[in-house]
């Protein structure tokens, strides 16, 4: 029996998708194969019973065929100590997960990075928001709305937010760049006040679409705008016009 931990793991992946491995099987016979093995549970060497899914065995055969052996190799995570080192990373993923309850761990894992540059990986977001039972189903589901202000006419309250976009060019590329959507909406009518792609995050971004969104809307009562998304510091930096214009951040 081999000593090394990644060495058993490997020989045991390989034990599982064998059958696919057949240099003479066609790739239908080859996707068939794999949809058995995925239907079936593995007695995975710590003894538990395992079922993977076709993408995972995907996987490991193409690893297989790549690289031999070495490919099904467990590889360290490339978040392995992060969440140690940035505990409160989870609960930002937990109050992302209640304001949207339609993220998902992938989207949670860009905003995270966006904001913080520390990549958490999706399988620990989402095991994290499993445990607090903030799975998406059980959201939908929930009589609880999270974040939802109550404004009674037009232009009362407008709310500011940036979602994290593709890289462009897309595909990801050398010289890509990360695109952001910088939005207002009106809390009453929710009608999309103004938005534009930025290559940046910045305080000069918010300033030009808050700017325009004035000049085809009027000034609005009150803004609110996640700080920790658009950096704008300091917040008044960005308000043009009479004074007297309240704002929350």
């Amino acid at each position: 029996m081999p000593t090394d931990p990644a060495e058993t793991v490997a020989l045991f992946r390989y034990h599982v998708v064998a059958d696919a491995l057949g240099p003479g099987l066609s790739p239908a016979e080859r996707g068939e194969l794999v949809r058995q093995l995925a239907a079936v549970s593995h007695t995975h060497p710590d003894g538990s019973a395992r079922v993977y899914s076709r993408a995972t065995l995907d996987r490991w055969v193409r690893a297989y065929r790549e690289q031999g052996l070495d490919g099904l190799r467990a590889q360290p995570r490339a978040d392995l100590g992060v969440v140690r080192h940035h505990p409160e990373l989870l609960e930002e993923a937990a109050r992302l997960r209640q304001e949207i309850p339609a993220r998902s761990a992938a989207q949670i894992s860009a905003i995270l990075q966006a904001r913080h540059g520390v990549r958490v990986a999706e399988r620990t977001i989402r095991q994290h928001l499993q445990r607090r039972g903030l799975q998406r189903a059980v959201l939908a589901g929930a009589s609880r709305v999270y974040g939802r202000f109550e404004a009674d006419r037009p232009n009362e309250l407008w709310i500011g937010d940036v979602l994290v976009g593709p890289f462009v060019p897309h595909p990801r590329q050398t010289g890509s760049q990360r695109a952001y959507l910088f939005l207002l909406v009106d809390d009453f009518s929710r009608l999309l006040v103004h938005a534009r792609w930025v290559p940046e995050q910045t305080a000069r971004a918010g300033q030009e679409v808050l700017r325009a969104a004035i000049q085809r809307r009027g000034l609005p009562e009150k803004l609110y705008v996640d700080y920790a998304d658009i950096r704008i510091m300091p917040i008044s930096v960005v308000i043009p016009g009479p004074a007297g214009m309240k704002v929350s951040a």
